[in-house]
């Protein structure tokens, strides 16, 4: 048995797998709580979650899932971890399972799908083996360096002010390159140490298509915008904001926002649905466009995060955040947000 067939057997025997790890359960709507096995004398009867559809678990006091890994095997390491008061690793939690589940360690499967013999000796390469994960992409930077006036006089134009365009470095590209006659929005990583991606917005009409994405391929579903800006103030008030556009970070930003970050498009991926699962945050404020498509895509965010977290959709009165003053902003969503940012 491979490890994939041993993580799904775990997963659709999950109630006998925490009743072995001394966890009182119970199950309501497709998820089982209980306290958090992983760290001691939990305050919380119901700390712990686990979604049975996903097979993915979250520790709602002190989200020790970020520390273990989100899934059953994370789960059974800090468990184990917290029983033995220490560290325990990978290859103890699978021992653990393999004896939960009653599979003969002593065999597996080999690279030519025929059954192999393996001494308990060797049990430990094996899960060193199995345990590799495939690498991520490699990510990659941008090293042409575009000339742009910052701030950008296109967005001054648009009502933004100069320090938040300044901020976010933001500005208007008049080179001949490729991104000639537009105003440009850096994308960074993670940490912020590196730029991977730019936008380039048309600062005339005629100039089309309205918005670029540099370098060609650039994969944006990997990426929130704003996120190395936005993750110590999430982490601080475990919340974030979830915005359409760029313009809408920088309005809230102008507003006392720090935690907003943009989603690159209409949805939220599925790379970037599990960034949110790492991060230490319980509270999405998600806020779409006025139309159709914001509705749509409000709909499918709460299917997609609805029983990991919760979800705050506040009601806009203008299409979109970028075009509200900064005085409604406070007045219309932000009045009842206390604490969230």
């Amino acid at each position: 048995m491979d490890l994939k067939k041993i993580k799904k057997t775990l997963n659709e025997n999950a109630e006998l797998i925490f009743e072995k790890l001394g966890m009182e359960c119970e199950s309501h709507n497709g998820n089982i709580y209980s306290p958090c096995p992983v760290h001691e004398g939990s305050d919380n009867p119901t700390a712990f979650s686990f979604s049975i559809e996903k097979g993915i678990w979250k520790c709602w006091t002190r989200d020790c899932q970020c520390e273990c890994g989100n899934d059953i095997f994370g789960l059974i390491t800090g468990a184990l971890s917290a029983q033995e008061g220490r560290r325990m690793e990978f290859k103890d939690a699978l021992k653990w399972a393999c004896e939960a589940l009653n599979i003969d360690r002593s065999k597996y499967k080999g690279s030519n799908n025929k059954t192999v013999e393996t001494p308990e000796d060797d049990f430990c390469e094996l899960v060193k083996t199995l345990q590799k994960k495939s690498k991520l992409p490699e990510e990659k930077y941008v090293t042409e360096v575009f000339k742009s006036e910052c701030p950008s006089n296109y967005f001054y134009g648009r009502g933004f002010n100069k320090k938040t365009l300044k901020y976010f470095q933001i500005g208007d590209c008049g080179e001949k390159c490729h991104m000639k006659g537009r105003a440009v929005i850096p994308i960074h990583n993670d940490n912020g140490k590196h730029v991977v991606g730019m936008i380039g917005r048309s600062v005339k009409e005629y100039i089309t298509p309205k918005f670029i994405f540099y370098p060609q391929g650039f994969n944006k579903r990997q990426y929130f915008y704003n996120y190395h800006r936005a993750v110590k103030t999430a982490s601080e008030t475990n919340c974030l904001y979830i915005l359409e556009g760029q313009g809408d970070v920088w309005r809230m930003y102008e507003a006392g926002v720090k935690n907003a970050v943009g989603m690159l498009g209409r949805t939220i991926t599925e790379q970037q649905q599990i960034k949110l699962k790492r991060m230490p945050v319980t509270h999405l404020i998600i806020i779409t466009d006025n139309d159709q498509a914001g509705r749509e895509a409000r709909i499918q965010i709460q299917r997609q995060l609805g029983r990991m977290f919760k979800l705050t959709f506040p009601n806009l009165k203008d299409k979109d955040i970028g075009d509200m003053t900064v005085a409604n902003i406070k007045k219309d969503i932000l009045f009842n947000m206390k604490g969230t940012y």
